[in-house]
């Protein structure tokens, strides 16, 4: 529900500008002034306070239809038909989950069917250029409203069709990779495990041998002291005897003078 004037009145011009762009006759220059004024009336409703400003799904919703019909006003100014037609398809509305007009409804929002409208329009349009009718013919054709009235009806239910299988194409393509993506997350999740279980156990085994490593280096260092300190004894009893036998020597055999 709307919260305040200004977006009763901004809701009123919105669908009056909608209006005017479903039947081009009605519009004209209009549209474009009553374009300008939707987005100023847009950028007050930007300025009021929270307890007047509508929500965020709504302010988002209104600035995709002004930006739509902007680009709208600016398509009807181009020179040729097949060039209008073209920028037509590039300018069509994002589907929102829920539109300020039509929550959760399961129907269109009035952007597209604006869009799917003037689609079929150029299209007949185009048609009609390519097989060279004139403005007689064309006014010939007026008399016969009724049945170009369920022409333009049945293209836009083969449009809708069409859209809905695209849809119902791209949510199928979205679960299969939500699948493929859940299946590969599992798998890298049981692969990361494994890697940590065997880093665990590799750990334990580098603990393991260290512990033995420093076990067998305190026992290598205690034998390496005890054969240093034999050989030690040794030499020094060895040089004692050495010594005692030249002083005996001496002392047997004194030197003659």
């Amino acid at each position: 529900m709307p919260s305040g004037r200004l977006e009763i009145n901004f809701r009123r011009l919105l669908s009056r500008c909608e209006t005017m762009a479903a039947e081009p006759e009605k519009g004209g220059w209009r549209l474009e002034k009553y374009v300008c004024a939707l987005q100023g009336m847009l950028e007050d409703m930007e300025k009021t306070g929270a307890d007047v400003k509508p929500g965020f799904e709504s302010m988002q919703g209104y600035e995709k239809k002004v930006t739509y019909l902007k680009n709208f006003v600016q398509t009807t100014k181009l020179p040729t038909i097949a060039e209008r037609a073209q920028q037509h398809q590039l300018n069509a509305p994002a589907r929102s989950a829920s539109p300020p007009e039509t929550p959760n409804t399961g129907r269109v929002s009035s952007s597209q069917q604006l869009h799917q409208i003037t689609a079929a329009r150029y299209n007949q349009d185009m048609r009609k250029e390519l097989f060279g009718e004139d403005d007689d013919s064309s006014n010939g054709l007026r008399h016969r409203g009724s049945i170009e009235d369920h022409s333009t009806t049945e293209d836009l239910d083969v449009v809708l069709q069409h859209h809905r299988g695209l849809q119902e194409k791209l949510a199928e393509e979205m679960l299969s990779l939500t699948r493929n993506l859940k299946h590969n997350t599992v798998v890298a999740s049981k692969i990361i495990q494994e890697d940590n279980e065997r880093l665990q156990g590799m750990n334990q085994l580098a603990d393991s041998n260290y512990s033995k490593l420093k076990v067998e280096s305190d026992r290598l260092e205690v034998h390496a002291k005890r054969s240093c300190n034999w050989w030690i004894w040794g030499t020094v009893v060895f040089v004692s005897i050495v010594f005692l036998q030249m002083i005996i020597f001496i002392k047997l055999f004194p030197k003659n003078s």
